[in-house]
């Protein structure tokens, strides 16, 4: 990795002076770690991957290393505790947004990749799964070095496209723009300049977002009230929140500088924009990820922009009571909710409260119901909780099961991870990207969905594989 940054450094010197972006080196033992150089601004430019500086450790990881729940007492996968019954199976479909595409409740409505295409789709090869650790090893490797640097423009993709490729690359997910469109001038006008030369300079993703980088004539980020704030809808964030929990995964460091125009921010001052728009009956989970991490003290409290006062404890209480559709990934965006918050509060003073204790409860109960979905011999099969909606194509099964499984790798312990029936599940899921993505040419065909289940499996695989070597290295 070392010897590719090099080259690209050597190869694009013309924009070294253009400033730094974050950047991520997964870390086997660790799980995760980031290094990036200090962001120089110096004429407008934006971020680019060939600007390296002195690297330096940012941030602490959150929980402990990652965020990760490494065990619910002695609820194990293989136990089914009593489903909660704020949780109802086979809640039925309304309208909402799953991703960015509208969806009216049929599930053959969602315009997949082999539904976009106006011509027949391409015929799928073999599902070919791995059988070994060591070709799960090698299969993972593959895939993240094809995905976490597409062979993809930044002038041709939205920012919501930036941002689910950030799930698989982390601060290390790049893409393709043209020396021209991030010259000063361009950069600072917010215009796409079609690319007339056929060299492309690769730049990071967060960081072209975090520089409000036009991509497709999309700007993500605008100051309201003094402070950035994402927007959300087509193109950009599909839900609130978004953003911000990228730059968590990533590990970004909360004094990470975010360029709107003219007016300079931090990271940090996007969390404080987030928490002022806290409100009630609000769709928090997302906005919850972020705000988990990148809390300084678990107990702290805030006033939001209606005078109301709010902390991490008032948003798990919300998140908790708040309905949700359990037939589509709000459900899991709900269970990445309560795991990050309660994970963080039990680093503060209510670590022993009642409230906290109730949380946990509800979370193991989950935690039986979301394996239950799964068999001994393959992937979940039904629409989330949903069990009379069954998955009928290999895209739905790639859509529901990344997700799900994201959360059960988070959640899992050592002894959970190293089940065969997480082993199996993991595994299969490896073999069904490798199926329905083999193609780097399909990429910029791609609907949004086909990219978001693309990048929650390839989150998915690595962290399961991060997991499993740190669990390997500490076995207590």
């Amino acid at each position: 990795m070392a010897g590719e940054r090099a080259t690209i450094f050597f190869r694009t010197a013309i924009l070294a002076t253009v400033g730094a972006a974050a950047f991520f080196a997964w870390n086997a033992n660790a799980a995760a770690q980031v290094v990036y150089s200090s962001p120089q601004f110096d004429g407008g430019f934006v971020p680019s991957a060939t600007s390296f500086g002195a690297p330096i450790v940012v941030g602490d990881s959150f929980p402990d290393g990652a965020p990760v729940f490494n065990d619910f007492g002695n609820a194990g996968f293989a136990g089914s505790p009593v489903f909660s019954g704020a949780v109802p199976a086979g809640t039925p479909l309304g309208g909402q947004m799953i991703g960015e595409v509208p969806f009216n409740g049929d599930i053959n409505s969602i315009p997949l990749l082999e539904q976009k295409q106006p011509n027949a789709p391409r015929p799928l090869p073999a599902l070919n799964v791995p059988r070994t650790d060591a070709d799960f090893e090698k299969r993972v490797e593959a895939l993240a070095r094809r995905f976490s640097k597409p062979p993809l423009s930044l002038e041709g993709s939205t920012p919501g496209r930036l941002l689910r490729y950030s799930l698989i690359g982390g601060a290390d997910a790049t893409f393709l723009a043209s020396t021209r469109a991030l010259s000063p001038e361009n950069a600072q006008s917010g215009q796409n300049i079609p690319n007339t030369t056929p060299d492309l300079e690769p730049i990071y993703a967060l960081g072209a977002l975090c520089w409000n980088v036009p991509c497709d004539g999309r700007r993500i980020l605008r100051v309201v009230d003094g402070r950035p704030l994402a927007k959300v809808g087509f193109g950009f964030q599909s839900k609130r929140g978004e953003l911000l929990a990228a730059l968590a995964f990533a590990k970004i460091d909360r004094n990470y500088e975010i360029r709107i125009n003219d007016e300079k921010f931090r990271v940090q001052d996007l969390v404080d924009a987030e928490k002022l728009a806290c409100t009630k009956g609000a769709n928090l989970s997302t906005v919850a990820v972020g705000l988990a991490h990148y809390s300084q003290n678990p107990d702290e409290t805030w006033t939001n922009a209606f005078g109301e006062t709010w902390s991490l404890a008032k948003i798990l209480d919300q998140e908790t009571r708040r309905p949700v559709d359990w037939g589509s990934t709000e459900a899991t965006d709900k269970l990445l909710a309560l795991t990050f918050l309660h994970a963080r509060l039990k680093k503060g003073a209510l670590r022993d409260s009642p409230e906290l204790k109730r949380a946990e409860t509800t979370l193991i109960a989950l935690k039986g119901r979301v394996w239950a979905l799964f068999n001994d011999a393959t992937l979940a099969e039904t629409l989330f909780f949903d069990e009379k909606v069954k998955l009928a194509t290999p895209h739905m099964r790639l859509y529901v099961n990344g997700a799900l499984l994201r959360w059960l790798t988070l959640t899992a312990s050592a002894e959970e991870l190293r089940s065969e029936k997480t082993r199996r599940a993991v595994f299969e899921l490896c073999g069904l990207v490798d199926q329905l993505f083999n193609s780097v040419d399909d990429l910029d065909k791609l609907a949004p969905l086909d990219e978001e289940s693309l990048a929650v499996a390839m989150q998915t695989l690595l962290l399961y594989r991060a997991r499993v070597k740190n669990a390997a290295a500490s076995p207590n």
